[in-house]
């Protein structure tokens, strides 16, 4: 800065990071500095010095604030005129110029960074890709200010490059239609918005030209706003020859086929770059929380839940979503909180803190829970913050729908990283998980820690903490406050410490048939640096069944000595993904090979999620859990619950049953059961089969079962009453399955379900009878009849009457005349327990025996058996004792 000189100077989009280094300096030097209030953020001066004048243009004309800048050069002072972004572009400053021109006062510039760039870092989008576009026009739409015919919109839209349009938010609408007239875009080129490009507010949406009109209305964006149009924010183009192995250079030969233009062309889909890779729910109540759920769960590939109530909504816009009912929101919650690694709620966080509150156990296990609002103008990490990825998954929504992303971790607000962000994003095994708590409040307070084993990378990490620093195993520790070691074993230390291991990594591969071992590598290779991923700690690679004889697969394995297993589809199919693929799904038998496999065989995290990379998918997950138990986990137990789910609905379940289902990994059961599940399994992973399977699904339910899985073989009524409990015991033993484990669940049967529907008929002795013959042959059933007859017990007769078995309910009831006369009370009741539940009481001879059906419950009274308006009672004996009488 120089004084009686004017500088004119470029103040960055918006965050005062993004200032240059020789704008810093000249803010802290200037005596007088002149800026526009209204686009240059407080933050960005807040270090000037306390003696310089500030002026704020917005409010004054042009003669108004030049003649402020004569003054103060003329009285040697260093003058800064400070413009948003940079002062060449949409700056006005050559009129300045001309002014300070006739006034001979010298001045000079220095450049910033200009909102078009910002934006693009926001978007991470490189504006020129090979083969979309190799130029980048920067214009605006005729305001106020004219454009020259010359560079009018359809003039320049033409041409199909990337455009970048400043100034033009106000009329979207007209803006897409000019463009689109041009010729040069189509309704599917994509577009997208960006406002107030790194300031706190900064909001983002994308689309296309068919759809950046309404969801910016709908983001409620007015000014100060970059519009980009073009095929270069797809991510979708060729690779350059920069890098190319092919390619020389001065500075690098070509180690690879000479024919340059033979080379194939790599088809990556890498941006934007999302730090978070798990399973990921999205919760709507409200219509318009609904709809953001829907947008939202798109953008995550993850899965949208909402209210039943707003389906016809969903589905109006060709969605498909998983619904609840609108008052059962707090039971699918109970459902999915297991199966999904984050949670997304769009509605208040009130709701959500209470619903969430009982599913809790600790940070180490946790899913990440997030809240947004309906408009996506915040989005809140509430927990899960850093094990359970809460931080970086907010990030990531803030990225693909402009959400401010609201991270309250004391770490992070004071922009440090904490150990356990540190081990979740490196692949790090916790060993002792209490310490964490005491050395993320070290770090904080500043205290003197001390890393131990780290590589000069993972150190890396906490290079700008003076207080943190990396010290050798033999180095004196005396002078630190606590310790952080990894994979390093220390003498006993009364310092905090927090012990790390590196975990063995396993790399998920999927590919075309054919494809070299150059060309997975490079893939691998591109992965692990675009995560930051050690690719030493890669032990096991794991692709479909189908590729256990993939030449390039096999090729690489060996040349890095890594282990290959190929995993059925059948296994792969039982891990659940976020990027799933019905092209892979029709060639191979499962949605997913990559991801899928890297978390089947790794039972670990997910480090990098799948990768589409030049005809190859990658993704890297660690070899075990990143937090380690107090004490060691014990092996997986193999456990069939058979349970019995009464009448089918929600409220005839029993809670220990319905924690079983909730629990269970696998739910085998007949079909129409499983169907009357669907509100608490959704569907997901159950086997089910029609009627006379029941050997084949007993025997899928121990296979689940001796494979680790948690079971749950689910039975009409109750699994011991004409269930499938007994012949899941017959079906263990008989199959040699030692290690699997049956219990069996307690349900309603049907004839207690039954008796409450028509009164107290079993109040005494009673006898329990199935008609059918199909297991059991007809002679026993009759004998057995006989007996309850001669008996007097009050019989229960479970299904009494199919279309081809009609004869043996007829000499039933005629067995029983012969005891009991037609006068003995009996009753029907058809799906009892259920809504459509049906009811008789009345006299035997009086029965509507076209009425009786497979699930119709006979039950048969007895000399006790009484009716009292409308009810079946059987006397219990009371009526003998002297208190039973009624004074008159």
């Amino acid at each position: 800065m120089k004084k009686g000189t004017v500088t004119f100077c470029g103040a960055g989009p918006g965050a005062p990071d993004l200032l240059t280094l020789r704008a810093h300096r000249a803010i802290a030097e200037a005596d007088v500095i002149v800026y526009a209030g209204s686009l240059v953020s407080p933050e960005v001066i807040a270090h000037h010095k306390p003696e310089c004048q500030l002026h704020d243009s917005a409010g004054l004309n042009l003669d108004e604030f030049v003649q402020i800048m004569i003054d103060a050069a003329r009285a040697q002072q260093t003058v800064l005129r400070l413009h948003t972004g940079d002062p060449s572009i949409y700056g006005a400053t050559k009129e300045q110029m001309r002014l300070l021109d006739a006034a001979d006062i010298s001045y000079q510039s220095i450049p910033g960074i200009t909102a078009a760039f910002a934006a693009a870092a926001t978007l991470n989008a490189e504006l020129t890709q090979p083969g979309l576009s190799q130029s980048v026009i920067i214009s605006r739409r005729a305001g106020r200010t004219p454009v020259p015919e010359r560079e009018a919109l359809p003039h320049i839209g033409a041409i199909g490059a990337t455009l970048t349009l400043y100034l033009s938010i106000g009329d979207i609408e007209g803006l897409v239609e000019e463009l689109l007239a041009s010729g040069g875009y189509t309704e599917q080129t994509p577009a997208a918005v960006v406002y107030r490009a790194s300031w706190p507010d900064e909001k983002s949406v994308r689309g296309t030209l068919s759809t950046i009109a309404a969801r910016v209305r709908e983001a409620g964006i007015t000014r100060q706003a970059i519009i980009m149009v073009g095929d270069v924010l797809s991510g979708e183009g060729e690779a350059s020859l920069l890098y190319d192995r092919g390619f020389s250079h001065g500075y690098r030969k070509a180690n690879g086929p000479q024919k340059t233009e033979s080379l194939p062309v790599a088809e990556t889909e890498c941006a934007p770059f999302l730090r978070f890779g798990g399973r990921i729910a999205v919760y709507g109540l409200t219509q318009a929380g609904s709809q953001q759920a829907l947008q939202l769960a798109s953008l995550l590939d993850g899965t949208a839940y909402v209210s039943e109530t707003q389906i016809e909504t969903c589905q109006a816009n060709g969605d498909t979503v998983q619904t609840f009912a609108s008052d059962a929101f707090e039971v699918c919650l109970q459902n999915t909180w297991a199966h999904y690694d984050a949670h997304v709620f769009i509605m208040a966080s009130g709701i959500v803190v209470r619903k969430v509150a009982q599913l809790l156990e600790s940070k180490e296990v946790d899913p990440a829970t997030l809240v947004m609002d309906e408009k996506a103008n915040f989005v809140q990490s509430l927990t899960g913050g850093h094990l359970g990825g809460g931080n970086r998954l907010a990030q990531d929504i803030q990225k693909l729908c402009g959400a401010q992303a609201v991270i309250s971790t004391a770490s992070d607000t004071q922009g440090m990283l904490a150990f356990d962000e540190f081990a979740a994003t490196r692949g790090l095994r916790i060993e002792n998980r209490d310490s964490i708590v005491l050395l993320n409040k070290a770090l904080l307070e500043q205290q003197r820690i001390a890393l131990i084993g780290f590589t000069a990378d993972e150190a890396a990490a906490f290079a700008d903490l003076p207080h943190v620093r990396t010290c050798a195993v033999t180095d004196a520790l005396d002078d630190f406050d606590a310790i952080v070691s990894l994979d390093t074993e220390l003498e006993i230390n009364e310092r905090p410490r927090l012990a790390l291991t590196r975990l063995r990594l396993v790399l998920g591969i999927g590919c075309k048939r054919g494809t070299p071992a150059t060309q997975i590598d490079a893939a691998i290779e591109r992965t692990c640096l675009r995560y930051g991923i050690d690719r030493s700690r890669i032990d096991h690679l794991v692709s479909a069944e189908i590729k256990h004889d993939e030449a390039g697969i096999l090729e690489l394995a060996a040349r890095n000595h890594w282990q290959c297993h190929f995993l059925s589809a059948e296994s792969l199919n039982q891990q659940a993904v976020t990027n799933p693929s019905e092209f892979v799904a029709s060639q191979v038998g499962t949605p997913s090979v990559a991801e899928a496999g890297a978390r089947v065989f790794g039972q670990g995290r997910l480090l990098a999620p799948k990768q589409k990379d030049d005809g190859v998918t990658v993704a890297v997950a660690t070899m075990g859990s990143i937090v380690q138990s107090i004490a060691e986990p014990e092996a997986k137990e193999a456990v069939i619950y058979a349970i019995g789910i009464g009448p089918g609905t929600q409220a005839s379940l029993t809670n220990e049953a319905e924690t079983a289902i909730r629990q269970a990994d696998w739910v085998v059961g007949y079909t129409s059961y499983c169907k009357q599940l669907e509100w608490l399994t959704h569907g997901n992973r159950v086997y089910s089969t029609g009627m006379r399977s029941e050997i084949e699904r007993c025997d899928e339910a121990v296979r689940l079962a001796a494979e680790g899985n948690k079971v749950a073989l689910v039975c009409s009524g109750d699994a011991g009453i004409y269930g499938m409990s007994g012949l899941i015991f017959e079906r263990v033993a008989a199959l040699g399955q030692k290690n699997v484990t049956v219990k069996v669940i307690a349900g309603v049967t049907s004839s207690s379900s039954a008796a409450a529907a028509i009164g107290a008929p079993l109040m005494n002795d009673f006898a329990t009878i199935s008609l059918s013959d199909l297991l059991t042959p007809r002679e026993w059933i009759k004998k057995r009849i006989q007996a309850v007859a001669e008996a007097g017990l009050v019989c229960c007769l479970y299904n009494p009457r199919s279309r081809k078995r009609k004869a043996l309910l007829d000499w039933v009831l005629e067995t029983f005349v012969e005891h009991r006369g037609d006068t003995v009370p009996v009753a029907l009741v058809r799906d009892a327990g259920r809504p459509k539940e049906w009811k008789w009481v009345g006299a035997l001879k009086d029965i509507p025996i076209e009425e009786i059906g497979m699930t119709t419950m006979l039950i048969i009274g007895n000399e006790s058996t009484i009716t009292l308006d409308g009810y079946m009672v059987t006397k219990r004996g009371y009526e003998k004792k002297p208190s039973y009488a009624v004074a008159e």
